[in-house]
C-alpha cells in the first residue's frame, strides 16, 4: 500500500467511525416548550377568578402568562380567553372594543384551534360596540339666546301686555256704563 492509499483509507475509517458514533447514540427528546407546563394551571386559575367575577385578576393572570412567555402558541391561546372574558356582559372591566383588538391579534396570528370562534366572536364584537355606541346619549349643544336680544324681547312682550290690559280695561268700562233708554 503506498502512503497515499494508506491516508485515503485512514480517512474512510475515521469517516465511518464518526459515522458510527453520531447514529449509535440516542438522541433526547426535546424538552416540553416553555410555557407549556405551566399553561393548564394558569387557563384552570383564569377561569376560577372570571367565573367567580373577578374579571381583571383573570385577565391580567393570562397577559402575565403572554408577557412570559410571548412566543409560544400557549400566549396566542391566551388571547383568545382574554377577549372571550372581556366580552362578557357582566365584566365592568373589559368591553367589546377590547375584546376586538384581542382577537384581531389573534387573528393575525398563525394559530388555529379557535379560528372559526374568533372570527364569529370578533363580528358579535364589532356588532355589539355599534349598539353601544347608538345606544350611548347624544349630547346636543344648545345655543344659549343672547341675553341682550331676551331682555328685549321680555319688555317688548311687557309692553304688549300692558297695552291688551290697558284696552280690556276701556271696554269694560264701556260696558259698564249704563245705557239710556
Amino acid at each position: 500500500m503506498s502512503a497515499r492509499g494508506g491516508r485515503q483509507w485512514c480517512a474512510v475509517i475515521a469517516a465511518v467511525a464518526v459515522t458510527a458514533c453520531g447514529t449509535s447514540q440516542t438522541r433526547l427528546a426535546d424538552p416540553m416548550p416553555a410555557g407549556r407546563t405551566e399553561w393548564t394551571p394558569v387557563l384552570l386559575q383564569a377561569a376560577q377568578e372570571a367565573g367567580a367575577g373577578r374579571y381583571g385578576v383573570a385577565d391580567k393572570i393570562l397577559a402575565d402568562f403572554a408577557v412570559r412567555y410571548p412566543a409560544s402558541a400557549e400566549a396566542t391561546e391566551a388571547m383568545y380567553w382574554r377577549a372571550l372574558y372581556k366580552i362578557d356582559p357582566s365584566n365592568q372591566t373589559g368591553g367589546p372594543k377590547d375584546a376586538g383588538a384581542l382577537l384581531d391579534g389573534y387573528l393575525a396570528s398563525s394559530a388555529t384551534m379557535h379560528r372559526t370562534e374568533v372570527q364569529t366572536l370578533r363580528r358579535l364584537a364589532s356588532a355589539l360596540d355599534v349598539r353601544a355606541a347608538a345606544a350611548a346619549p347624544v349630547k346636543v349643544d344648545v345655543a344659549k339666546p343672547d341675553d341682550k336680544a331676551r331682555d328685549e324681547e321680555i319688555l317688548r312682550l311687557k309692553d304688549e301686555l300692558s297695552k291688551a290690559t290697558s284696552e280690556l280695561d276701556r271696554i269694560k268700562r264701556r260696558l259698564a256704563l249704563p245705557t239710556k233708554p
